[in-house]
Parts: C-alpha cells; structure tokens; sequence
C-alpha cells in the first residue's frame, strides 16, 4: 500500500468524505449501513442502521451482495452498475466503486461510493420539461459548483437577482435545496457530468 505522506495524516479526510458530491457509505460486517455522507441522504434519506440491500433493486440485489461479500474478505475494489431505488421510490442507477475498509489490517467494513448515471433511455415528463431557460442556465451554473455571487456575475445580475433565480429553480423542481436539484438533475438525465455545488456559509434561500 502507498503510504501516506506526514504532512496528509493532519487532513480532515471525514469531512472531505461529507463534502462529496456522490452518495457516500459505510457497511458493516452485518451488512448495515454505519455512516452516510449528505449526497447519499439527499438521495435516499438516513438508511443507517438499516440492511445495505433495503433500497437495491431486485434484480440487483445479488450482484450487491456478491461484492460486498468479496470486499469483507479483502479482495480488491470493483466498479460495477447498480440500480436502486431513491427516497420516493424511483429507480436511479450509480457507477459504484468500493473497497474493504480496515482496522489495523482487519477488514471492519466496506467503503463505498455511487456515481448517478444519466438515463439514456427515453424518460417520461418531468418538471424539469416546464423549466425556463434562465431556470435550465441556473441548474448547468449549480452543476459546475458554483456559488450565488459566481452565478451573478455569469448572468450579469445583483447577487439578490441570482438568489431569485435560484428559489424559482428550487420552487419549479421541488428540491430543498441546491445540492437536492443538481442530483435531481442527474437522475432524470438533465445535467451531465456535473459537479456539486459548493456549500454557502449562507443559509439556502427561502421564499422568505
């Protein structure tokens, strides 16, 4: 294994490992989710305590187990497809890469992350099809991880004017926030390799 260098030991790797913009997880050798990172409960809500296999799909259910049996054991990380089912029970695929988690060389768990794979199949209405164009700009804008004043200035707008624009976006789709609307982008195949948003120190705007 590469070691790790003096100077990264100090680094807040758990906190990184929250930022993520990908749904993150912790599995237990019971098979029960330990740590979720805020993409992975935007998503699916807090799972943890609960079974790993709860929200796959059923016809993936096996291939789920199959390789985080491998990992328990120590075999090498995979990247593999999986579909599962959000919080309101829509099918969503991710791109999973995992890998055996350990504790003074003892496999403790695994550690996993899934990248949502926009739909290529034809999809059915959604609201993002009654979404204005400056409403579809700020979602893209979202996408590329920027924040409310790096917005502003690619609209040309007032800060205020692209917080605006930003509680209509979440308004028009329904998210609670930035983060929720980006990844409800990718699971209906409207923004593509994007990035997350970056966090504000700011609240998320309400109506208010």
């Amino acid at each position: 294994m590469t070691p790790i260098p003096a100077d990264l030991e100090k680094l807040d790797l758990l906190r990184a490992m929250e930022d993520l913009a990908a749904p993150a997880c912790v599995i237990d050798r019971g098979g029960r989710f330990q740590w979720v990172n805020d993409a992975y409960i935007e998503l699916f809500g807090d799972l943890r305590g609960r079974q790993f296999l709860d929200n796959v799909a059923p016809e993936h259910k096996q291939l789920s187990r199959t390789n985080v049996a491998r990992k328990m054991v120590g075999k090498t990380t995979t990247i593999f497809d999986m579909t599962v089912l959000d919080r309101a029970g829509e099918r969503l695929t991710l791109r999973i890469s995992s890998a055996p988690l350990r504790e003074n060389s003892k496999v403790v768990g695994v550690f996993a992350i899934g990248i949502p794979i926009a739909q290529t199949a034809p999809r059915s209405r959604s609201v993002f099809d009654d979404l204005t164009p400056r409403q579809q700009e700020v979602l893209r804008l979202l996408a590329e991880g920027l924040d409310t004043p790096e917005i502003a200035r690619r609209l040309g707008v007032a800060d205020e004017t692209a917080r605006n624009h930003i509680r209509a976006l979440l308004r028009a789709t329904g998210a609670h926030s930035r983060l929720e609307a980006v990844l409800m982008g990718f699971r209906h195949g409207v923004v593509a390799h994007a990035q997350a948003p970056r966090q504000e120190d700011e609240p998320p705007p309400t109506d208010g």
